[in-house]
């Protein structure tokens, strides 16, 4: 659970006199392991240097069941807690947030059929998610494959990674692996490749101040609802935000229904400033953030694979919102907000996959590299959530806000160094507080 952080603050070395926070990283936009290939994997699992890695991770603890991709990483330098042995500094100090990020995403994404499963001698097999999928191809090519001219005893071959941004604004990861087969053709299946490729497509703008409740069991939430009101408008630089409370599905192991994310969104844009609609979003859907819709324009719900919203409504600072998406008459999910007694962009969303996965976001894109083209401060107040699995009772949330927290270890630094807002929990976790970061 989320505690109220109300006497942690006092700690929070980050926190000014004005009652802000500043950002250690204020350069940094989302994933920040764009250097990682050069900086770090080239010399760490290289042909030449990855079975001295493998068995750092070995004496590490991991072992093949428990390895994770972006969790041994650290581990493979002779002293975890040096961040020059990273070669970066900065990347090392990120390095747990920018994970923490691409594995969040990744695991929503449903993987792509058509291409090969994570295992290289069993290519049908398909992994239940993008982030399985790379989990599994990261444990095969550690612990179970050899290049041949290393000791028999030593396992792991060479793992390329390749980063790139998206091509346009965008919060999606995509990730590919290709293995390469070993030039000899050895008979030996653990000799026969020799490098596994990993590409990772990396967002450009996306989820810059977030709570998330990562909640795994099998029950759909019924009703989530957040109170806010509509801030001060930012400074105008070209930028888009989104405000939300929203509700996501995850990916179903043979399930043709893409997981998607329902959400009644305050949106800012320099053409129309704050407006109200709900949007429907599949994972397999990559909205155009250059072409926004105008405020009348609607796309009308079709089938759980296509995109789906509503008209848009202007609304101004001092506006009090209620965002809610609630489970409607046990057929279908509805999200629409309720602004002075009246219920407006009501969008509903039959068929779909249930909603499992609360969040709660700031969300940005084609920001300048000033901080007063981004809200404040915003509360999110009366976060109310109830679950299929207990009806007629609220369900206290347990909301991820990422930290700034060095561990006892020395190694890991905290999951929120990216985000350009710190969230603070309070009132058993019914409100929110999105506080701007400083530069």
């Amino acid at each position: 659970m989320a505690k109220d952080r109300t006497e942690d603050k006092a700690k929070d070395k980050t926190k000014t006199a004005d009652n802000s926070y500043v950002d250690p990283n204020p350069n940094l936009r989302a994933a920040g392991y764009e250097a990682y290939p050069a900086k770090f994997s080239s010399n760490f699992f290289s042909a030449t240097t990855v079975a001295k890695s493998v068995k750092n991770i070995k004496a590490a603890g991991f072992t093949r069941d428990s390895l994770l991709w972006g969790y041994y990483q650290k581990y493979a330098v002779d002293d975890p807690t040096d961040p020059n042995e990273w070669g970066d500094a900065t990347l090392y100090q990120n390095w747990e947030s920018s994970i923490d990020e691409a594995r969040e995403a990744l695991q929503k994404m449903p993987v792509d059929r058509n291409l090969p499963g994570p295992d290289p001698d069993n290519p049908t097999a398909r992994a239940g998610n993008v982030l399985e999928h790379l989990d599994t191809a990261v444990r095969i090519a550690l612990f179970d494959k050899h290049l041949l001219n290393n000791d028999p005893m030593d396992s792991g071959i060479e793992i390329e990674v390749v980063v790139k941004p998206q091509a346009q604004s965008s919060r999606r990861h995509k990730i590919t692996t290709t293995w390469r087969e070993e030039a000899s053709n050895p008979p030996d299946p653990k000799y026969k490749y020799d490098r596994l490729t990993i590409v990772m497509t990396c967002p450009f703008g996306g989820w810059i101040g977030t709570a998330i409740w990562k909640y795994n069991g099998p029950s759909r939430f019924t009703r989530f609802t957040a109170t806010y009101t509509v801030p001060d408008p930012p400074k105008k630089s070209g930028q888009i935000l989104f405000l939300f409370n929203g509700l996501e599905s995850m990916p179903v192991r043979g399930q043709i229904k893409p997981p998607a994310i329902l959400q009644p969104v305050l949106q800012w844009t320099q053409k129309d400033g704050w407006a109200i609609r709900s949007w429907y979003v599949p994972s397999t859907y990559t909205p155009s953030f250059d072409q926004m819709p105008e405020l009348d324009s609607e796309l009308s719900f079709t089938k759980p694979e296509n995109p789906a919203w509503t008209t848009a409504t202007k609304v101004t600072k001092g506006d009090v919102l209620t965002g809610v998406i609630e489970w409607v008459n046990n057929q279908a999910y509805q999200s629409s907000f309720l602004l002075g007694g009246k219920t407006f962009a009501a969008l509903l969303a039959p068929n779909i996959l249930p909603l499992t996965y609360p969040v709660c976001v700031i969300e940005a894109y084609r920001l300048s590299n000033k901080r007063d083209d981004l809200v404040g401060l915003l509360t999110m107040d009366g976060l109310t959530l109830f679950r299929e699995d207990v009806p007629g009772t609220p369900v206290q949330a347990n909301w991820e806000v990422g930290t700034e927290t060095v561990s006892n270890d020395k190694v890991h630094q905290g999951t929120g160094r990216l985000q350009l807002y710190k969230v603070v929990p309070s009132n058993k976790n019914t409100t929110l507080t999105f506080i701007r970061k400083k530069k």
